[in-house]
């Protein structure tokens, strides 16, 4: 399975920052068991703490995941570099599928593609969070490389040596 990363346009990704926040307070609710209201501010005050110049801020990669050859859009994936104890990384913020493109191996073919485009940036290695209730994530991301460094309460950081 081959895919292509594109940068988003503003209009997908407006879409996406809905979307995202929506699913982050979704996420939030399980985890720290708080209501939808302070779950929704709390998405929305973190989105913009961490784009606040939307799609142009510096370092993040927001980008439309589509099928090679057909070049049909299949998802999301969000991510950024950062220096961490002296190492470039890549950080996984987000990694959406669409639900009828899933199980066809385009997550998968997505982080490796993340990870060639980090590699040649640098990138020495590939980390994500992963909330503990998210058991899928967690088998995709441990299936991919990524071993679990840091447990903490509601999820865990992975990672992985990238090349």
């Amino acid at each position: 399975m081959k895919v292509r990363l594109r940068k988003m346009s503003l209009q997908e990704f407006e879409a996406f920052r809905e979307y995202s926040t929506n699913d982050y307070a979704k996420d939030l609710m399980k985890a720290q068991n708080t209501t939808q209201e302070n779950a929704l501010k709390q998405a929305v005050t973190e989105f913009s703490d961490i784009l606040p110049e939307g799609i142009k801020t510096k370092d993040h990669s927001l980008m439309m995941i589509e099928e090679e050859d057909s070049r049909k859009s299949v998802g999301i994936i969000w991510y950024l570099y950062e220096i961490t104890e002296g190492t470039k990384q890549v950080f996984l913020n987000d990694l959406l599928i669409y639900e009828e493109e899933r199980r066809k191996g385009y997550a998968m073919a997505a982080l490796s593609e993340m990870a060639h485009n980090a590699a040649k940036d640098g990138c020495r290695q590939s980390i994500i969070y992963v909330w503990k209730h998210n058991p899928p994530g967690v088998n995709l991301y441990t299936k991919c490389g990524y071993v679990t460094f840091r447990e903490l309460k509601d999820g865990m950081y992975m990672g992985r040596e990238i090349e």
